[in-house]
């Protein structure tokens, strides 16, 4: 008897099994991850996936198959072979939910699903009530079985381990384990065929219910559904992956914000001003550095009203001061927070000969604009500046120039009253 295969057919057969396996991936390791109520749900889900998948893969691979007769099944063995299927996947896909799992435990539920394969291929065979009977190669028999087995360890083993894989990479990983058990299940399948002859003159029962082409239905309206799943997977998998990448930007935005800002004042902190005063000292495109001017204001009264009003008065009476200090810089000039009281404004070159004629602008603006007042208390504060480079070449050294006070401020008791140096 001549027998041969439609070979888009038995590819159509392989997407059937991968579609069907990816699918149970899914909703296994979603189960894995979801509360108890939906849990039951999400894992039935899975196994319904690939028991129906492998089902449906059968009668594709059979239609492949064609030969002389007119292929018919049994509907009681037919039913029964998806049943047996549908058990196999339940039970061999249970581990997948499982939080700890052992080697045992994997090779245990392999051996089901692998045998549940097994016993859908040969129950579905017994389905078409050939005769004369169908005579089996047993080793090719016993082969195919070994098939299935290795192969469902190789995916299973995959499957526990997706989760240990970063999650860019995770939908590969999934669509690798489908790709595995679907070679179990294709691989089992047809390794099944080779073993079968039928004999000359061999034909099904005339008393089966269920006809080849017939079974074309159910198996292209299985393969159509698992498609549509698989576009819903891919979708909800594509916006897990999106919301990761924005959480972990969100993560990594906030454990920056904490390394270079101030909390208190939402400026930036001496790490961020250290990094600043590098980048300038470098110079740009080759450049050398250009000069720039220093300036250290620093609040006299900042301890006293820690311990006299507390934290919050402090930091109020600091970020009031630092909110004055931006309405008196120029534009384009960087402040940071250097230390509890102490701030520094970073400015392009005024030129030595008048930094210490700014000093004091910037030291009458602030009083000015805080009309002698922060958080209802009298602000008082000191200022120091330097210049790069004529103070220093070296960003320490700089601040250390500007932390020496030159100039202390407080408000002014009468109009004349004026700042004094120190």
């Amino acid at each position: 008897m001549t027998d041969t295969y439609d070979l888009t057919l038995v590819l159509a057969s392989y997407l059937v099994a991968v579609i069907a396996s990816f699918a149970a991936i899914y909703f296994s390791i979603r189960a894995r991850k979801t509360n108890a109520g939906v849990k039951s749900f999400t894992y039935a889900a899975g196994a319904f996936c690939l028991g129906a998948g492998i089902w449906s893969m059968h009668f594709v691979g059979m239609s492949a198959y064609h030969t002389n007769f007119d292929m018919t099944f049994n509907f009681t063995w037919t039913a029964f072979s998806l049943v047996a299927v549908l058990i196999a996947s339940a039970l061999g896909l249970w581990v997948i939910t499982l939080e700890k799992v052992t080697i045992l435990q994997l090779a245990v539920s392999a051996f089901i699903m692998g045998m549940g394969v097994f016993t859908m291929h040969y129950s579905g065979m017994i389905a078409m009530q050939m005769s004369p009977g169908i005579i089996y190669n047993i080793p090719l028999v016993i082969l195919s079985g070994v098939i299935a087995v290795v192969a469902s360890f190789a995916a299973l083993v995959i499957c526990r381990n997706i989760e240990h894989v970063p999650v860019r990479y995770s939908l590969r990983a999934r669509l690798s384990a489908a790709l595995v058990m679907g070679v179990a299940v294709c691989g089992m399948h047809y390794t099944g065929m080779s073993a079968v002859t039928f004999l000359v003159d061999a034909m099904c029962s005339a008393d089966n219910t269920l006809r080849g082409n017939w079974m074309g239905i159910p198996t292209a309206i299985a393969a159509s559904a698992f498609l549509i799943l698989l576009v819903y997977i891919g979708f909800e998998d594509y916006r897990a992956i999106e919301r990761a990448k924005r959480k972990k930007a969100a993560e990594e935005e906030a454990v920056m914000k904490f390394a270079f800002l101030d909390a208190g004042s939402g400026l930036p902190n001496r790490a961020s001003l250290d990094k600043h005063l590098e980048l300038l000292l470098k110079g740009s495109n080759g450049q050398s550095a250009k000069p720039f001017d220093l300036f250290y204001i620093e609040l006299s009264d900042y301890r006293n009203l820690l311990q006299t009003h507390g934290d919050a008065i402090a930091q109020k009476y600091a970020t009031e001061f630092a909110r004055n200090i931006k309405q008196c810089i120029p534009e384009g000039t960087y402040l940071a927070r250097y230390n509890t009281n102490g701030f520094v404004a970073v400015m392009p070159d005024t030129g030595l000969a008048t930094l210490e004629e700014s000093a004091k602008m910037l030291s009458d603006q602030l009083i000015r604009s805080s009309g002698g007042k922060l958080a209802n208390l009298p602000v008082r504060f000191g200022l120091g500046y330097s210049h790069f480079p004529q103070s220093g070449t070296l960003a320490r050294l700089l601040v250390r120039q500007a932390q020496v006070i030159k100039l202390r401020q407080q408000p002014k008791r009468t109009s004349g009253a004026k700042p004094s140096l120190v």
